[in-house]
């Protein structure tokens, strides 16, 4: 563990530096001490700065950084903190990220050269600064976090992140001096066993999680940010101004952003990395680079981890893995020193999942052929409709599908790309022996087939109700019978064809769902199978939908209602899984 001070490097606690409206934020500084001018990273944080686990456990400590040659700023963000005004979620943290940056390169030890890393929520400033062009800025890394806090932070699909949104919007409001971070043994990976047992309990927040409406659920009711959340479901205004991804055509310099693949914020990675493709300013998305690997959310606080859930991927996150990478990106555009990171060309390092290799390539995603494994009727487990086949032959003459989704009887949450506990690679065998749950399985592979890039489902389907959710699951079945998951999606129905705009149901009228899972890495190997689960919530990862026209947030128990979901898969209607060979 490294020492609380080193004689070399001088610390500078509770630094107030004025922001433009001369509201003044906390900083520590931490640089050599040798009079020398050095390049300098800005760490921009709604966390406790003095929270040692949160500022020095996280990709790389402030005192590393400056015994490599910088100066690190760690700044509270407004009103967090010692921080002088107000917080409320990302309004100011544009502007005060410029205004953090130039100060930076004016002091008497900096060289003016600057650049930003952070994790989590304190990877979104980077992006800020990106988009917002302080002159000083160079560079950029961000590590599991999101540019678009509507699409793949807050709401996912359309769908509200009850269980994470409701946690971190507690975790802000509650008294600053007791945040915390997990323990060495509260972030070990969390067994199957264990997570089933979570599922089944609901663990200590389901009966908070079921409150209707879930405005007004508990704790956080009355939190100022958690109202315009829960009342801000369509992508509007409120969301587009703090999209970064939205204005990557500003983004002028280049961005290191790392994720995992059963990350949640994956998905606004992915979008991320393909607006600065189609829109990134002259050079930026060139000089820019992705890396994903095998870990979920935990990952960047689980240290030497090599676990996403129970499964054991045997390649380390946290500190060991990134803190070389993050040196030799910034060691490039801040020292000018030679790139050695992904130097050859490519701009994507991957973690190939089943292979469990790591992979290089010029851009995201991979060149592929898309698949169509189509869903059928023949094929079936057991008598239980739904247990079908998978096939790349297309349908003839099938009869639908069907199952009954209730509110009141949810599918609980069970691993795949959630910043919620179960996190990661779960056995949803159980989980599938429900009724409101289909399979569909393709029979034992003779050969392997790898998958890079996105994975999508085209369902023709039908429901009881104007509103609904389809919720699919890409299952990896093992010869041993355990059924990882392997990727995820949701729509809500509404915002089917667009996020800004809700179009209701029919009901009984047959509608074609284009659902996106979570890009994805993987090899199913022979002797395995290719499954698709398809079901209609997954809570309390999700609000449920109440299956009706109000707004699930603001839905009483009186607004909910049972409903029958049809899915079809027929000459006609071809109901397919579409996966990306490579």
């Amino acid at each position: 563990m490294i020492p609380n001070k080193l004689p070399n490097i001088l610390v500078e606690k509770d630094v107030m530096v004025p922001m433009r409206d001369s509201v003044q934020l906390a900083t520590d500084i931490y640089r050599q001490d040798d009079g020398k001018k050095h390049p300098v990273l800005v760490i921009r944080s709604p966390y406790d700065k003095d929270d040692w686990g949160m500022i020095h456990n996280f990709v790389c400590s402030p005192y590393v950084a400056a015994e490599h040659g910088y100066a690190v700023l760690v700044q509270h963000s407004r009103g967090r903190f010692k921080s002088e005004g107000t917080w409320y979620g990302s309004v100011d943290e544009g502007k005060d990220t410029y205004d953090a940056v130039e100060w930076a390169a004016i002091q008497p030890w900096s060289d003016g050269n600057v650049g930003m890393y952070g994790w989590c929520g304190v990877g979104y400033a980077p992006f800020r600064g990106a988009v917002e062009q302080p002159p000083h800025l160079k560079a950029v890394f961000s590590y599991v976090s999101s540019a678009n806090w509507h699409n793949g932070w807050l709401y996912t699909m359309g769908a509200f992140e009850l269980w994470f949104t409701h946690f971190w919007a507690d975790f802000l409001n509650a008294d600053p001096n007791h945040h915390v971070v997990p323990t060495a043994d509260q972030s070990k990976a969390t067994s199957s066993a264990d997570a089933l047992a979570i599922s089944r309990g609901g663990g200590p927040n389901l009966e908070a999680y079921k409150h209707l409406p879930v405005k007004d659920i508990p704790a956080v009711a009355d939190i100022p940010y958690w109202k315009d959340w829960v009342s801000h479901p369509s992508y509007d205004e409120y969301w587009k101004k703090i999209d970064a991804a939205a204005q990557a055509d500003r983004i002028k310099i280049p961005v290191l952003d790392a994720g995992g693949w059963y990350d949640q914020c994956l998905l606004d990675l992915i979008d991320l990395n393909s607006a600065m493709s189609e829109r990134g300013g002259k050079g930026a998305y060139d000089q820019s680079r992705l890396l994903i690997g095998p870990w979920d959310h935990s990952a960047y606080y689980n240290g030497l981890s090599t676990y996403a859930g129970e499964r054991n991927f045997g390649t380390p996150t946290g500190p060991a893995a990134l803190a070389p990478i993050m040196f030799q990106w910034f060691d490039h555009w801040l020292k000018g020193k030679e790139a050695t990171f992904l130097a050859e060309g490519n701009k994507v390092r991957y973690f190939q999942m089943g292979e469990n290799v790591w992979k290089e390539v010029p851009d995201w995603p991979p060149k592929h052929t898309k698949t169509r494994y189509y869903l059928h009727s023949e094929g079936r487990a057991n008598s239980r409709m739904g247990n079908g086949g998978l096939s790349t032959g297309a349908p003839a003459i099938e009869p639908s599908d069907s199952y009954v989704y209730d509110p009141f009887d949810p599918v609980i949450s069970f691993g795949g790309q959630s910043m919620a506990a179960p996190q990661g690679v779960h056995n949803q065998a159980e989980h599938e022996l429900r009724q409101d749950i289909l399979v569909y399985t393709t029979p034992r592979l003779a050969e392997p087939v790898a998958i890079a890039g996105p994975v999508s489902v085209t369902l023709f389907a039908s429901s009881s109700a104007e509103d609904t959710d389809f919720v699919v699951k890409l299952i990896d079945v093992e010869p041993d019978g355990y059924c990882a998951n392997i990727s995820d999606g949701i729509v809500r129905a509404r915002y089917r064809n667009s996020k800004e705009k809700e179009e209701f149901l029919t009901p009984g009228e047959i509608t074609k769902f284009e659902i996106e899972l979570y890009d994805t890495a993987h090899t199913f190997l022979p002797n395995h199978c290719v499954r698709l689960e398809i079901t209609s919530s997954n809570f309390p990862r999700f609000d449920r939908n109440l299956n009706s026209r109000v707004t699930p947030a603001f839905g009483t128990k009186e607004d909910a209602q049972k409903a029958v979901q049809q899915i079809f898969h027929s000459a006609k209607f071809q109901s397919s899984l579409n996966l990306p060979i490579v």
